[in-house]
């Protein structure tokens, strides 16, 4: 009997356990599927520190190699590890070996596994090398890491001269940064600046462009002092006294690039700067972003070099939840649905395309040209080829525009668009660029507050100039609160068709197309304060319902609508 009751508790601990690492879902009504809730611990067979390896915090030398081997214990049992940084700092200094590297540390291949700092921080002394790659993980958590650079990946200072005939202007470093003329930067191909309000420097400077082109650079005889050279148009926007920051900025140096993953959690974790964003998302299901800090210390300027989340294609979107994302230099979430280039047709139903594809995939075929939708099919066969894939697809298509193009006719895998990606309860402040840039389907914006971002709050759209992304649709923004969203040059220069929240399908010109592609969108219970005429701008979209927001424009209009069909307004 006392077996029998033991071995009862034991399946009843067992039960729990599985709901507490994850296994609980949720499914808000026009999701089509349930999606996993965060884990946030993993149960491990094994606890190693860092400290056994070598890493000793606090006493100031360079604990890559100890790091490196801890992570190596991990992958070659294969998971069911829990790495531990005990409190404390942590050099990192990767210099002998950053020609081959883009991170710091890599973990490949592992799976029910833990990286937890007790109030760890790691101080990377290289600027253009990120912290690290995961690839083919799955079911793990990353969670308590404070991430900073000895030398920051970006120039921080104030314009003290501005010659408009030459086009340059003369900026002075404040010694806090890095400096123009360092390795970093004159390797990076992405390097550019930014110009800020003088009054209050965490806001970026009002109707000036949200990016300063850097062409040359020059340093002068005063350490401090360096020589710029931009373009004629950004000149005449650039005074002196205004606060500038420069980036060297590295692609594919996300703090954390996830590549092909499933189910990882980062939980509690602080980046404070970055040669890329925070977050490279690729190929990846089922990531959680949880109660993170992409954060502005108070000597500087900006935080991240580019987007604070960049989720490429996936079958599954993130969870992101109770972060802060502050003073990055690009959109703070960018998620897409996966372009599939047709390279070549075989027949009016058979395809090479330049991408992936499975079976069962459903296919939207576009005319970027036009902004309008071909035709919808699914796939019956794919056949993998060199970097390509040969398909054949239920339905039949004439007259096809093809190749590797922008302009040219395009499929996008409507089965690869970030389904059930939820972003909530999230703080947006201080930024350039918007604060989402939502290319995707079947999600929930809710209970976020975004303020003082350059470009604006909220934008669905498809991506026809930049293809990266197909028309949103089925979501739902609720319960946000909205204020001075959309104030730097490229916002004004839209003239109408702007707003804090903005949603359009577009073509590959960048016009509003005739297609109406964005479809049931609900905006609902919003506080929305707009510098603009309206709160809400649409275009080229149907079955959306605004209901019960609270708006405060320029204009007595806060909805603006043309070329849409089914607008419900309550």
């Amino acid at each position: 009997m006392k077996l029998i009751s033991k071995m009862f508790l034991l399946c009843i601990v067992c039960f729990v356990t599985l709901i507490s690492y994850g296994q609980q879902t949720y499914k808000p009504a026009h999701f089509e599927k349930p999606r996993s809730v965060p884990m946030q611990s993993i149960p491990v067979g094994k606890t190693i520190s860092v400290v056994d390896y070598g890493a000793y915090p606090d006493d100031n030398k360079n604990d890559w190699p100890a790091i490196c081997k801890a992570l190596a214990e991990c992958e070659q049992s294969g998971g069911g590890v829990r790495i531990l940084f005990p409190k404390g700092t942590y050099q990192i200094k990767v210099s002998e070996q950053k020609n081959k590297l883009t991170h710091a540390f890599s973990l490949s291949d592992v799976s029910n596994f833990m990286i937890e700092g007790d109030e760890a921080v790691l101080i990377l002394e290289d600027p253009d090398v990120a912290l690290m790659t995961l690839k083919n993980c799955q079911v793990g958590v990353i969670k308590g890491l404070t991430v900073d650079y000895r030398t920051l990946p970006f120039a921080q200072g104030t314009v003290v001269d501005v010659d408009t005939d030459t086009k340059t202007f003369t900026f002075q470093s404040d010694g806090k940064g890095g400096r123009p003329t360092d390795d970093n930067f004159t390797r990076s191909k992405t390097k550019w600046g930014v110009l800020f309000d003088r009054e209050n420097n965490r806001l970026l400077k009002d109707k000036a462009p949200n990016l300063v082109p850097v062409r040359e650079v020059a340093g002068l005889a005063d350490e401090n002092l360096f020589r710029i050279v931009t373009t004629p148009n950004v000149i005449e926007q650039i005074a002196v006294g205004d606060p500038f920051a420069m980036i060297a900025r590295y692609n594919g140096c996300s703090t954390y690039s996830v590549n092909q993953c499933r189910q990882i959690t980062f939980l509690n974790n602080v980046h404070y700067a970055g040669p890329a964003g925070s977050f490279g998302l690729r190929e990846s299901t089922g990531i959680n972003i949880v109660n993170c800090k992409i954060q502005q210390k108070e000597d500087r300027l900006i935080s991240q070099n580019a987007d604070c989340v960049h989720v490429t294609p996936s079958y599954e979107g993130p969870w992101i939840e109770g972060c802060l994302f502050e003073g990055q230099m690009d959109d703070a979430i960018n998620i897409k649905t996966e372009l599939v280039y047709i390279l070549k047709v075989i027949s009016d139903n058979q395809f090479l395309v330049g991408a992936k594809l499975r079976v069962n995939d459903e296919l939207s075929l576009f005319n970027p040209r036009e902004g309008r939708l071909i035709g919808t099919c699914r796939v019956l066969e794919a056949v993998p080829m060199d970097n390509a894939t040969k398909i054949k697809v239920d339905a039949r298509f004439d007259n096809l525009q093809v190749g590797k193009d922008k302009t040219k006719d395009m499929f996008f895998n409507d089965s690869k668009s970030n389904d059930n990606f939820v972003i909530k309860n999230n703080v947006f402040r201080n930024s350039r660029r918007y604060g989402m840039l939502i290319q995707a389907k079947n999600g929930i914006i809710e209970g976020n507050v975004l303020e003082n971002l350059s470009t604006g709050a909220i934008t669905l759209q498809n991506s026809a100039s930049w293809p990266e992304g197909f028309v949103p649709r089925n979501i739902v923004i609720e319960n946000n609160s909205i204020r001075n969203a959309g104030f730097d040059r490229s916002y004004w220069a839209e003239g109408k068709d702007v707003a804090p929240i903005l949603i359009r399908t577009t073509t590959v010109n960048k016009k509003l197309a005739e297609w109406k592609g964005i479809r049931n969108i609900q905006i609902k219970n919003n506080e929305i304060i707009s510098n603009s005429d309206h709160t809400i701008f649409l275009s080229g979209a149907q079955d959306i319902v605004i209901e019960k927001n609270r708006n405060n424009a320029k204009s007595d209009i806060p909805y603006y609508q043309e070329n849409c069909d089914n607008v419900i307004i309550k």
